[in-house]
């Protein structure tokens, strides 16, 4: 099964190499810039086409890895191009790689006698030349054409990964989990590290300070899970210090830890079996 790209940002030459690595066989790349294509097929396989239909013709899953934006108008472009005679999707698997858009967004894949699928890593991808080191250790979502689910999740575990199946209805849902688990975590640590900076921190050693802090939390959580790692006075049931805490913080800090709070009641109940409120 050949796997052509069309686009080559950070997710198109990540996913390529670790396809790669795993053993897929990479048809290439099309991309706006043909400069863009040629590093992405010198680095992941393949060759770099001059147009997303070449690009197309020549692969049998094709994933549309450009900005969420612009995916609909890009399938779209194939689509007139089908209607044309210029191109054939009978058989073709075309995919993307969106947290949030479902497979729906490929409207009339199936009658072009297409598969439609959204394969989402639940990672970071931050690097071009990077990040494919690292996608062996995410999970990978899968949604899509019913009959096709299954090779579409086995073609996914043949690259190492561990794969979930969701509906189509669920993949907004499941974004905003993601976001949760990783752009909010940002701006929970900048809210942090700006009550340190009025405590008489600097930017810098405000950020240095919480760093240990953050890393040994999140390896705690990721090595025995939320409940076990949780502790402080939501775990320990300390309403005083909570009440403190809310009487000297204002504005979006004091509703963040309002609640969060409220959610770790949640978790401290799951860890002792009991409420903490």
């Amino acid at each position: 099964m050949k796997i052509g790209f069309i686009g080559a940002g950070k997710v198109g030459f990540s996913l390529g190499k670790h396809a790669a690595v795993h053993g897929a066989s990479i048809s290439g790349y099309s991309s706006r810039s043909v400069k863009s294509a040629e590093d992405a097929a010198a680095f992941a396989g393949g060759e770099a086409f001059g147009t997303p239909d070449a690009l197309v013709q020549a692969s049998d899953i094709v994933f549309i890895t450009v900005p969420d934006g612009h995916i609909a108008s890009t399938w779209n472009a194939i689509a007139q191009s089908v209607r044309e005679g210029k191109i054939d999707l009978a058989g073709k698997t075309i995919c993307h790689c969106s947290g949030a858009l479902s497979s729906n967004v490929f409207e009339g894949a199936a009658d072009f006698g297409a598969f439609a699928f959204s394969v989402h890593p639940l990672y970071a991808v931050s690097s071009k030349y990077e990040t494919y080191r690292e996608l062996g250790n995410a999970l990978f979502t899968v949604e899509g054409t019913p009959e096709r689910l299954d090779q579409m999740v086995e073609l996914v575990r043949s690259w190492g990964n561990e794969v979930q199946a969701i509906s189509a209805q669920d993949k907004v849902r499941y974004h905003a989990a993601a976001v949760m688990a990783s752009n909010l975590v940002v701006g929970l640590v900048h809210a942090a590290a700006g009550e340190l900076e009025r405590c008489g921190f600097t930017p810098d050693s405000a950020e240095r300070a919480l760093r240990p802090l953050f890393l040994g939390n999140a390896e705690h959580i990721a090595e025995d899970g939320t409940a076990a790692a949780l502790t402080g006075p939501a775990e320990r049931g300390d309403s005083a210090t909570i009440a403190k805490h809310l009487d000297c913080l204002d504005g979006t800090h004091r509703e963040i830890y309002r609640l969060l709070t409220e959610e770790l009641y949640e978790v401290a109940a799951i860890k002792h079996g009991d409420s903490r409120k």
